[in-house]
């Protein structure tokens, strides 16, 4: 087989040029696949968004194969490299969010449209257009070299807007597919300042449903007010347990475990630009959580546990009752050296003792994940991004959101490098979802970089 150098020899432009020469092809050929729906929640659009995931892998030169699990498909493509090449395993997901209220977006989700240097539609972000550059760049060595530099084995995850629940069972089905060296994700959004950077983890996430049950039915409050029992002030007292008025959790044990940062992870932290009166007044707030004092903002995303109350559910606002039930749903992101079971379990052991007329159950929950930030294959990662965009990317030990990486640190046991390759302000998850064209066609030159990189 041919090697990197060979292969970067044999291209009739460098990376960059090759896509830019192509742009009109590769935006056509993206939006057409944001046009097919695949919205895991829902189902709206399988199993043809899996069968579209087959032939894409397929149009990058890649041996397709759909691995069932008990739940929607994931499609892998592999091709081997030269020998003694690293073999990179790549992430992405190939299913959607839902689009939400149709009125609130400029353009029908599932008909994308380019406009204002952007391409719209459910799915360029998050996660089609990420995935598709790193297709796009295997499709191009195809072309112009028939050869890649390195290994590779691509996974498109058909259930990672739910949270990735039969991920984890079916690469322990199949571990002689996935004997990698590393792997690489390409999701959320490069840096809020615009920069191209490298993450090395995220935060992990434990998902409580709390519940409190009253009378038989809803009861008019005067005639049973003193009488029955209300769910609902049950509900708000079990909450204002586990937190004090300063915001201190109050869960014995609730950060056991945790890693601390390393000093390399801590220097990264320091290193990265932020704005904190922008960030801030662009969510409508001028300070932060006053429970974490001392801590800088970064600290508080990467370096401790959050507890989180997502809503609640009880009675009617506009009728005089006494509610019969009250729901709350609560989630805890988790740092590195956290283990969901026993962080669920010991805030059990809590609303026993405080709230015993409540019950908690867990609805989900994954570990945090970090990889070293001084791992042998950051450089290589980050000479890739150099190359294409002539700066040195940010190093981000850790993001505060979720993602199934600790599938690949702890179950694989490979080092995971996150490479995200959308602008920060696509608007995942919500309207108008987009990504910026010159970002698409940057990170496709920048996806084929890293194979040339990665094999040299």
């Amino acid at each position: 087989m041919t090697d990197a150098s060979a292969i970067r020899a044999q291209l009739s432009g460098t990376p960059r040029e090759l896509v830019h020469e192509r742009q009109e092809e590769l935006i056509a050929g993206l939006m057409d696949y944001v046009s097919q729906p695949g919205v895991s929640a829902t189902g709206e659009g399988f199993p043809a968004a899996t069968d579209r995931a087959v032939e894409e892998v397929k149009r990058a030169g890649l041996t397709p194969s759909v691995l069932v699990g008990d739940g929607r498909p994931l499609v892998t493509g592999h091709r081997a490299g030269p020998a003694g090449a690293p073999h990179v395993l790549i992430y992405g997901h190939y299913d959607v969010q839902p689009t939400g209220p149709r009125e609130l977006w400029d353009c029908d989700p599932f008909a994308p449209v380019v406009r204002d240097g952007r391409i719209w539609g459910r799915g360029t972000g998050d996660n089609k257009g990420q995935h598709y550059a790193h297709l796009q760049a295997l499709r191009l060595f195809e072309e112009q070299a028939g050869a890649l530099p390195c290994s590779v084995t691509v996974l498109l995850d058909g259930e990672e807007e739910i949270g990735s629940p039969s991920l984890a069972g079916v690469l322990r089905a199949h571990p002689e597919r996935f004997d990698g060296d590393l792997v690489v994700w390409s999701d959320r959004s490069v840096h809020e300042s615009g920069e191209w950077c490298v993450s090395h983890g995220v935060r992990g996430m434990l998902r409580l449903r709390l519940r409190a049950t009253g009378p038989s039915r809803p009861l008019h409050s005067g005639n049973f007010g003193n009488v029955a029992p209300n769910p609902a002030w049950q509900l708000v007292q079990a909450l204002a347990s586990l937190k004090d008025p300063s915001g201190r959790v109050l869960v014995e044990g609730f950060e056991d475990g945790r890693e601390p940062l390393s000093d390399a992870d801590r220097a990264a932290f320091t290193a990265l630009p932020l704005d904190l009166p922008q960030v801030l007044g662009d969510i409508g707030l001028t300070e932060m959580d006053p429970a974490f004092d001392g801590l800088s903002f970064y600290e508080r995303l990467a370096d401790r546990p959050t507890l989180t109350i997502n809503g609640i559910t009880t009675g009617d606002v506009a009728r005089t009752i006494i509610p019969d039930t009250a729901e709350a749903g609560v989630d805890i992101r988790l740092t590195a050296g956290q283990d969901p079971q026993a962080v669920f379990e010991r805030v059990a052991a809590h609303l026993r003792i405080h709230a015993p007329g409540v019950t908690v159950t867990k609805s989900g929950g994954v570990p945090a994940s970090r990889t070293p930030i001084d791992n042998p294959y950051t450089p290589r990662v980050a000479r890739a991004i150099s190359r294409v965009t002539g700066r040195d990317p940010l190093l981000v030990p850790a993001y505060g959101g979720t993602l199934p990486d600790w599938i690949f640190t702890g179950v694989l046991g490979l080092p995971s490098i996150g490479l995200p390759l959308a602008n920060a302000d696509q608007a995942n998850h919500a309207p108008n979802e987009n990504l910026r064209v010159d970002y698409f066609l940057d990170a496709t030159a920048i996806c084929m970089e890293l194979l040339l990189e990665l094999g040299a």
